[in-house]
């Protein structure tokens, strides 16, 4: 059967692309969801990462008894058949099905994907907002009823986009993709994929929750240069981690923010993967600082150099 799309999303055993223990699959036509698939899978190894199981609360045991992966891909498979395949931050999810369709010799699908992070950002209305997936589902009143399940996620990636193909007025996905030729549309066959979570590398669930960051003193320097400002940080830094330089801007008196807005005065660029960002480097946080910036807006774009400058003056 022809879908107008499908959502998918991967939960993993440890940092091996191919260790899926779960997938959930949601299918969508006339911006209605009218199938939904979940599985729980057996990983080639039954190694999983304490990381891993506190997110998404699969264990061992509750996989060691279900199917491998081929076996699901056998009541799956017929879902890349002509139909355009959606996740949110879908190098990941995309990566994983690569991963596992190689280490069992699988043939390899032909369909397209594409993730919902460009696909929300269209209709964000020019608002900066953070990228993952709660974020997002927040942003346009989604509800997301059991984070990290990947039936509940794939659910709510999919409900993402039809929102915003409602809010911005068009028929379907693909009339959406028309009115937004910028959008990547990518064949699975050409993905290079990742093998592996690098450490320190972004992931779905290696998020830093802001909200949960505030000031461990009430003794700030008013006059140092970034108490009172609103930063943005975006990928990683080489000198300190991400949290901790948070953290240290927080107990200066400034303002950590999840997205670029009219508001921002300091955007920190760190460095960039290409593999979720893209050949030029350049995140949607940096392309949006530079986007108000040429409106007139006053927002410094700033490296890890002249960040550690400003943070120790």
């Amino acid at each position: 059967m022809s879908f107008d799309f499908i959502a998918i999303d991967f939960e993993t055993a440890n940092n091996n692309f191919n260790s899926a223990c779960s997938v959930g699959i949601v299918a969508v036509k006339d911006n209605v969801i009218i199938d939904r698939k979940y599985f729980l899978i057996q990983p080639p190894t039954l190694e999983f990462d304490d990381k891993n199981v506190m997110i998404h609360k699969i264990t061992k045991s509750d996989v060691e008894n279900s199917p491998k992966f081929p076996e699901v891909w056998e009541q799956i498979k017929h879902y890349f058949i002509d139909n355009l395949v959606v996740a949110h931050n879908a190098v990941f999810d995309m990566s994983v099905l690569k991963n596992c369709i190689n280490e069992y010799n699988l043939e390899v699908p032909h369909f397209k994907y594409l993730c919902s992070i460009p696909i929300s950002t269209r209709a964000c209305r020019g608002e900066g907002i953070g990228q993952s997936l709660k974020t997002r589902a927040e942003h346009f009143g989604i509800e997301l009823l059991d984070h990290h399940n990947a039936l509940s996620d794939a659910e709510t990636c999919a409900n993402l986009v039809i929102k915003c193909i409602k809010l911005k007025k068009r028929k379907s996905i693909q009339s959406y993709c028309k009115v937004y030729s910028s959008l990547p549309i990518k064949p699975f066959v050409d993905l290079k994929p990742q093998t592996y979570l690098k450490i320190g590398s972004p992931s779905k669930f290696n998020k830093i929750v802001i909200s949960e960051i505030s000031a461990t003193t009430d003794n700030f320097n008013i006059n140092h240069p970034l108490f009172g400002k609103n930063i943005v940080f975006t990928g990683e830094l080489k000198s300190l981690d991400r949290k901790i330089a948070m953290q240290k801007v927080v107990d200066l008196g400034a303002v950590v923010k999840s997205g670029v807005s009219a508001k921002t005065d300091f955007v920190v660029v760190g460095i960039q993967d290409k593999a979720l960002v893209g050949a030029s480097g350049i995140s949607t946080k940096e392309s949006k600082a530079y986007e108000l910036k040429s409106k007139g807006h006053n927002i410094q774009v700033v490296n890890e150099q002249d960040f550690l400058k400003m943070l120790y003056i």
